[in-house]
């Protein structure tokens, strides 16, 4: 089955001129003779030549979206409204650490920044203090660290956990 796969992927071998390591007398460029050979190894590394990409400039410029105008931009407006509120209705730490990293996952981070600075600062300015939401719970405690870790905030390993 795998014989029928055509080889797109070719490999060959370029020579790479490195210097030995008992020449650390000679400066740079200067070939002296160890025995029969230079201070000067060839080390032949694989490379593979890929086929280029069908992706060229001028083909992504080509694409259109269909989802522009007037008509998505107000939906966007309105699905932002929608969402802000229900960073403020969270009250759980907990809860509110999953929606951040659910935005994030779903690359709306940075719609919602100043929402979610105000939450990780709060969450950060307890963060010494062992609440019962994080106590022998790895999942919740892994979440805060690389949360507050990942925006910033100075985070000791091992004090939380």
């Amino acid at each position: 089955m795998l014989a029928s796969i055509p080889n797109l992927i070719t490999h060959t071998r370029l020579p790479i001129m490195r210097r030995s390591s008992s020449c650390k007398a000679s400066p740079p460029g200067n070939q002296s003779m160890i025995g029969n050979s230079t201070c000067e190894e060839i080390i032949v590394r694989r490379t593979a030549n890929y086929h280029p990409p069908i992706w060229d400039y001028d083909y992504v410029q080509s694409l259109r979206s269909d989802y522009v105008g007037e008509i998505y931009t107000r939906r966007l407006d309105k699905l932002k409204r929608d969402v802000k509120p229900m960073l403020g209705k969270v009250k759980k730490p907990l809860d509110q650490l999953e929606l951040i990293d659910v935005l994030q996952r779903l690359g709306l981070y940075y719609h919602f920044k100043d929402a979610i600075k105000r939450i990780l600062d709060s969450i950060y300015n307890q963060y010494n203090q062992h609440e019962e939401w994080k106590k022998d719970d790895l999942y919740a405690t892994a979440l805060e660290f690389r949360l507050l870790r990942q925006h910033g905030y100075d985070v000791p390993e091992g004090v939380a956990v």
